[in-house]
């Protein structure tokens, strides 16, 4: 690795851990949709990726900290992917929480897997599949039909974790 290269792979580094601490700071203070909705916007920012968000809170309950930092953690992961390897020119982001579990799902148009499958050793998609095991969920990773690729993560809400009425109805946005 040459110097410049190594630069750039710990400033990368550096830039991934200040993302992950000022989300949880912002989801410990504005909950998890208005800190992706905070968050896609610098993204958009920082990178000219267009995006559509949609915020779809049909629960009726604040998530539990822990389901709230890992369906974060999978986005921040997902996008992460978008902005390193796909060559996209816009995402779409689908949040949605009801009673029974709540699904992430995040759509490029960029250049796609290539084989239809990512390489066993993506570091990311590796990542963001054990998050989802860690709560029995399902994820799955796959060519979208616009060329680009589609990340799709279901978390199961045990019966235990539905607490705390939320005020929070559909939302979206785009830019």
């Amino acid at each position: 690795m040459n110097r410049a290269s190594a630069s750039l792979h710990r400033a990368d580094g550096w830039a991934r851990q200040i993302s992950a601490e000022l989300g949880s700071v912002l989801l410990d203070t504005l909950g998890l949709a208005a800190t992706i909705e905070w968050h896609v916007r610098q993204f958009h920012k920082g990178t000219g990726v267009r995006y559509e968000l949609t915020v779809n809170d049909a629960a009726g309950f604040e998530l539990p900290e822990d389901y709230a930092a890992t369906i974060f953690d999978i986005y921040n992961e997902a996008l992460s992917n978008v902005a390193r390897h796909a060559a996209a020119s816009r995402v779409a982001i689908t949040l949605t929480i009801t009673a029974h579990d709540v699904t992430m799902v995040v759509q490029d148009d960029g250049i796609g897997l290539g084989n239809g499958a990512p390489a066993s050793g993506a570091r990311g998609i590796a990542a963001i599949r054990a998050r989802s095991q860690t709560y029995q969920g399902l994820c799955e990773v796959a060519d979208a039909s616009n060329g680009g690729t589609t990340v799709t993560v279901s978390l199961p809400i045990p019966r235990s974790a539905r607490f705390a009425p939320n005020s929070a109805g559909p939302r979206g946005s785009t830019s």
